[in-house]
């Protein structure tokens, strides 16, 4: 007995050596600058120290909201409820629109907020105590706290790094904001029929800590993203010493990346938004047991319809493939599938763009007889890929943990890694046959945000292919 737990314990050691030195060269570049990155500026001062700041502060309000509706609603997990929160104001609006675009956006902010106080009353899940303190704690921020900063700090962004932010984004959320969702569509002009729950969420939450009517973007509104991953990383099973490795790797990434770092939890796109929500509600749906909980995970799976490419797409085909596998009932289904109706019977009673229909143009506009496709954009796309080493070295390292053991981990992960190769293919299949006659490097960018957009379905593959990794016999 004690000759085999010695030879375990120097099986361990061992891996765990493995382990480091095969991620090393991540934490080395970081430390001692094996490739070019920008200076660091750790001044107190420094507005992205501020805006990370202020971003924790977010990250706690959405903690105190979600740990009551994951004790109110009796659901697996809180970052689950973070998201039911933060898309709830939009599910809302998108059911009721014939009502709602007569009035602005700040009166559903409250009276969706006083619901789920409602909920939380009813419920008794909250002290009182507990909830005068909240509220208080954020009205004072909001009225004074924030006040502070913005008149004293410059923590909007001057400038934008991608064209899409200002002929996009920027104005799609700012008709939101200082009007409504129905405004919103209606003044869609450039890329018209975007699905733009991005923009929304990008409002809602602006409107927690802003008094303002005018918009103005605040980089701390993408920065909680940063925070809630982390908080998904400690909620998905697994051991604890790997998800602290995991945490810990995935912060000096993102340190060691600015372009990940920008386009994830800087960047007015909010990739690592659609990213977060996608990760969480389908890890999520494999652990549920509760039929009420599954029902809320259609819902809020629908939604993500009105997110970005390719996600709009796979949400609704991965919820069609659960109701015909019969993993979901008929009601759960239509659940589901209540967005893309309600985005239809929108678009043809209050004559807003049916969303996407950017894309179904391309089937529909007469062939010119000019090629089309163009496969050089393969490589294209690959190229700009590997451009940002740190990203690509991390799923490199990944990769080769997973394939010493790739029958457990493809066995567990099945569904998930099968959605990440689909997501793949469209890429590649957009750049290649519908976007061949496109290959600027603007253009050719946008694939690396369309690629990750599954990013944190990876997370929950990473947890268990380290975990597998270390409890595996040594063969």
């Amino acid at each position: 007995m004690q000759y085999l737990i010695k030879n375990i314990f120097k099986m361990t050691e061992k891996k765990y050596i493995l382990f480091f030195l095969l991620f090393s060269p991540i934490f080395f570049n970081y430390f001692f600058r094996l490739l070019p990155r920008e200076e660091r500026n750790l001044s107190l001062y420094n507005p992205d120290i501020i805006n990370l700041f202020l971003g924790l502060l977010f990250f706690s309000y959405l903690f105190f909201i979600g740990l009551q509706i994951k004790k109110s609603l009796n659901l697996s997990n809180i970052s689950v409820a973070i998201v039911l929160y933060l898309l709830s104001f939009f599910i809302f609006d998108t059911y009721f629109l014939f009502i709602t675009r007569y009035f602005d956006l700040v009166y559903l902010f409250f009276i969706i907020n006083l619901l789920w106080l409602f909920l939380f009353l009813y419920k008794g899940e909250v002290r009182n105590s507990d909830l005068i303190l909240f509220l208080l704690a954020v009205f004072m921020f909001r009225e004074i706290g924030f006040q502070y900063f913005i008149n004293n700090f410059e923590l909007s962004p001057l400038t934008y790094t991608v064209p899409d932010e200002t002929d996009v984004w920027l104005p799609a959320t700012k008709n939101i904001y200082e009007n409504n969702y129905f405004i919103g569509q209606e003044k869609q002009t450039s890329h018209s029929g975007y699905g733009l729950l991005i923009s929304y969420v990008n409002s809602i939450s602006t409107y927690i800590f802003s008094k303002s009517t005018l918009y103005t973007y605040f980089p701390f509104i993408k920065n909680v993203f940063y925070f809630l991953t982390l908080f998904f990383i400690y909620e998905i099973k697994g051991t604890k010493k790997t998800k602290f490795f995991l945490s810990i790797l995935l912060t000096v990434v993102i340190l060691n990346s600015h372009w990940f770092r920008y386009l994830f939890f800087n960047s007015l796109m909010m990739e690592s938004g659609i990213s977060y929500f996608f990760g969480v509600i389908m890890y999520t749906f494999t652990k549920s047991k509760n039929l009420f909980e599954q029902r809320l995970l259609s819902l809020l799976l629908g939604f993500l319809y009105f997110g970005k490419q390719f996600i709009a797409g796979i949400a609704l085909l991965f919820l069609i493939f659960l109701f015909y596998k019969k993993r979901i009932n008929l009601l759960s289904f239509m659940l589901g599938m209540s967005g893309f109706i309600m985005s239809i019977i929108n678009a043809l009673f209050l004559k807003v763009h049916l969303t996407w229909i950017n894309y179904f143009r391309y089937f529909t506009t007469p062939s010119t007889g000019e090629k089309t496709y163009n496969f050089e954009n393969f490589y294209n796309v690959i190229q700009q890929f590997l451009i940002d080493k740190p990203i690509t070295y991390l799923l490199f390292g990944f990769l080769i943990l997973f394939l010493l053991n790739y029958k457990e981990n493809y066995s567990e992960n099945r569904e998930s890694i099968l959605i990440i190769v689909f997501n793949t293919v469209l890429v590649f299949l957009l750049y290649v046959f519908i976007w061949g006659s496109e290959n600027s490097p603007a253009h050719i960018g946008s694939s690396y945000r369309y690629l990750l957009n599954i990013f944190h379905l990876l997370i929950p593959i990473f947890i268990y292919t380290l975990d597998n990794f270390r409890i595996s016999k040594s063969k």
